[in-house]
Order: structure tokens, then C-alpha cells, then sequence
């Protein structure tokens, strides 16, 4: 049995589920290249696939309840902008404070968590977008931002 049909049949897990969109949104959007002369001396921002973001929502998706993202990632942060697909380049870049994507649009299957601290990005995380509600694409979302899961495999969100 091959990894199509275990898609077709339900089978695939749930990992595989999360790695796919971050390998394919990784190798094949072409819009990964960071600016690398950012103009006030800091490292320049990269697309990462974060998956200890990944893991942390797996776990809520099948058992629930709910986890701060600071605690999660680690990182202090003003605020969160959720991207979905097809956000426009232009709108990622000014929201990051500098060239994240190239190309006209963000074209991987994932969504893009754009953590901003003194409106500059300080992380830009692929996650995995199949889980999420949809009304989570082009919001922000403050310091406090926890995600809050049902469980039993039902969609989540990110609440403030």
C-alpha cells in the first residue's frame, strides 16, 4: 500500500500529515530567500518549519485543552499575524520589517506564524495549516496568544 492510498483510505498519521505541507512548502515555493543585508545589522529572517509548534498542536489536536505560544517557542514577541497561501509577498514583507519572501505571493500550503517584536519579525514559522480554523488566516494576535483545542481531532484556534 503506498502513502497515497493510505491518504485516501485515512490512514495517514497525523505526523505525516504535518510534514508534507512544511517539505513541500520548504523545497518547492521558491519564495525561501531571506534579505541578507538586513539595514540595521540584526540576522536576517528565515522561513523555519518550527516543529516544536508542530508537535505542540498535534498533541492539543488529539487530546486538547490549551498552550501559551510563548511557552511554546520560547521567544518574547509583541504580537502573531497568521498568512495564509496567497497572501501577497508585498504584505509579509512590510508586516516582517524587511524581505522575507521573494516572488509575488506566499505560496507554500502552510500557514505562516509571523512573530514581531517592535513591529519587526523575530521568527517566521510554517505550520501546519489543516487543522486550523479558517478564520485565523490575516489575523493578529497579541503576546498572550494560546492555542485552544477541543481535541478528538477538531479544529483549533488561536485565542488571545
Amino acid at each position: 500500500m503506498t502513502a497515497l492510498d493510505d491518504a485516501r483510505s485515512g490512514a495517514l498519521t497525523r505526523r505525516a500529515l504535518l510534514a508534507v505541507p512544511l517539505v513541500l512548502g520548504a523545497a518547492g515555493c521558491g519564495v525561501l530567500t531571506p534579505d541578507p543585508d538586513p539595514d540595521d545589522g540584526t540576522e536576517p529572517l528565515e522561513l523555519t518549519a518550527a516543529p516544536e509548534i508542530d508537535e505542540a498542536i498535534d498533541a492539543l489536536w488529539n487530546n486538547g485543552g490549551e498552550r501559551a505560544l510563548s511557552e511554546i517557542t520560547q521567544i518574547q514577541f509583541d504580537d502573531l499575524m497568521v498568512f495564509p497561501e496567497g497572501t501577497s509577498a508585498e504584505r509579509v514583507n512590510e508586516a516582517a520589517g524587511g524581505k522575507l519572501l521573494n516572488g509575488k505571493y506566499y505560496q507554500s500550503s502552510t500557514q505562516l506564524f509571523l512573530f514581531r517584536t517592535g513591529g519587526r519579525g523575530v521568527l517566521a514559522a510554517m505550520v501546519s495549516a489543516d487543522v486550523f480554523e479558517h478564520e485565523v488566516q490575516n489575523a493578529t494576535f497579541g503576546p498572550e496568544v494560546r492555542i485552544v483545542a477541543p481535541g478528538d481531532q477538531q479544529l483549533v484556534t488561536p485565542e488571545d
